[in-house]
């Protein structure tokens, strides 16, 4: 008797440490809470314990006991942030349902994980070429000209691989990405000023791979699932780290104030304007570049946050279809940005309880990376530059009412479009937060509309 219950604590003990583990690294791989619990709750089951979970920004609590037990087996860990890993994501909840519908054995779930933990999706030359490629092609977006995304590309490819070595080293994170603003933005200035060029475009989509969107729309998943706490975490340290951001400008635009203009070494303003001027109008090549270019930024993205290569078709065919639904209500309907923004987020994100199923990814994994080329970045950097400007205005020479205000709108209309962004993406979790993919395929969903129309 005291044998068996031996081999039972054993045995409990073992679970526990595997189903926090798995916990932990949903956590530090960038999911929200919601779909944590359903994953751990599908392989508990599987393995038929029963499971409760306390989840905080850095540390969970997690109990496991038997029906009808009375013991229960509990152990806390705390978490440390790795960056987003939707790969790992996307590997455990394929698990989750093959522990549940196949039972398989703990060792069999151990050697899965310790696979999951050592894959490495991107090298890191896909890496460092795709992020860039992503920021030329965001800057052409925000009607940027060929001279200005080249400076984003090399802008990008600096400022990432000076943010890879401080998360090497293990340096504090928001003094890293201080860093790694002002090295970027101060990248795009130098070389404005070396050749003569505008480089607004540049700058407003320099430093857009720091912005915590993943963050920003896991916190309002949060919220709507009743993980109040969770959210109001996720949401503080996203607002911590663009205040990094916003320092980080101040700084760099500060610096190049004082030190004034550099000396042109090659003046090619005149081509600029020419590239400006003939690739005004294309017609229909502009809506099929908007499609293309909306695509690339999505697939750099999604290559950034380790999306499985599966899914990327999905990523680019949503972001290029995202943005070009977006851009056309926009201008061409004369759409609020705000409402043309949500509109298109809320195609993207219902698309993806349909490519879900076809991919055997979870919707999240790639609707994130195809709304990240929506983010207002131009119209956040008009906000960071009007506030710089009145803090640095001279004292007797203050900015109009017309001109705070004017500041003021940009921002305030910023945190709409990302809030309009995250409820777009977020609606399909919304909607179905009750339900998993598997049975929610779109052409299952017809059939029964369908069906139960005939029926009344």
């Amino acid at each position: 008797m005291k044998s068996n219950l031996i081999d039972y604590d054993k045995e409990a003990n073992e679970t526990l440490e595997v189903l926090a583990e798995i916990v932990v690294l949903l956590h530090s791989s960038g999911t929200h809470n919601a779909r944590i619990t359903r994953n751990i709750e599908r392989i508990a089951k599987g393995l038929d314990y029963n499971v409760e979970l306390v989840l905080t920004f850095n540390g969970i609590v997690i109990s496991i006991y038997k029906d009808n037990a009375q013991k229960k087996y509990t152990l806390s860990k705390s978490i440390t942030l790795k960056g987003i890993n939707f790969e790992t994501v996307s590997e455990i909840s394929i698990l989750s349902w093959d522990v549940l519908e196949n039972r398989i054995s703990l060792e069999k779930i151990k050697s899965i994980l310790k696979g999951i933990k050592q894959k490495t999706v991107y090298q890191k030359l896909s890496l460092y070429s795709f992020l860039s490629l992503a920021s030329a092609a965001l800057c052409l977006l925000f009607n940027g000209d060929g001279l200005e995304a080249l400076i984003a590309f090399i802008a990008t490819f600096i400022g990432f691989g000076l943010l890879r070595f401080f998360k090497s080293q293990s340096y504090n994170t928001f003094f890293s990405i201080f860093l790694v603003t002002v090295v970027s933005v101060s990248t795009i200035h130098l070389l404005g000023a070396l050749f003569n060029i505008r480089v607004v475009e540049a700058l407003a989509v320099s430093v857009l791979y720091l912005v915590p969107g993943v963050f920003l729309i896991n916190s309002f998943i949060d919220y709507l699932e009743s993980f109040i706490e969770a959210g109001s975490s996720k949401l503080i340290y996203s607002f911590l780290i663009i205040a990094a951001i916003a320092s980080g400008f101040f700084f760099s635009n500060y610096l190049f104030s004082k030190i004034g203009s550099c000396t042109t070494i090659c003046d090619i303003s005149s081509l600029q304007n020419n590239i400006t001027f003939y690739s005004q109008h294309f017609g229909l090549a502009l809506m099929i570049s908007k499609f293309i270019l909306g695509g690339i930024t999505s697939l750099g993205f999604a290559i950034l946050f380790n999306t499985p290569k599966r899914a990327l078709w999905v990523v680019f065919l949503l972001g290029g279809l995202g943005f070009l639904m977006k851009y056309y209500l926009n201008i061409e309907l004369n759409f609020v940005q705000i409402l043309a923004v949500f509109c298109a987020s809320c195609f993207v994100g219902i698309s993806g309880m349909y490519f879900a199923h076809r991919t055997h990814t979870p919707p999240l994994v790639f609707t994130i990376p195809a709304v990240i080329n929506m983010i207002p970045g131009l119209l956040s950097y008009k906000f960071m530059v009007g506030m710089i400007d009145w803090i640095m205005e001279p004292n007797g020479n203050q900015q109009s009412v017309a001109e705070v205000i004017q500041t003021f709108s940009f921002g305030i209309s910023a945190i709409f479009i990302v809030f309009a962004l995250a409820f777009g993406v977020a609606i399909s979790v919304i909607v179905f937060k009750n339900h998993s993919v598997k049975g929610n395929d779109l052409n299952r969903l017809i059939e029964l509309y369908f069906q139960k129309k005939e029926k009344n």
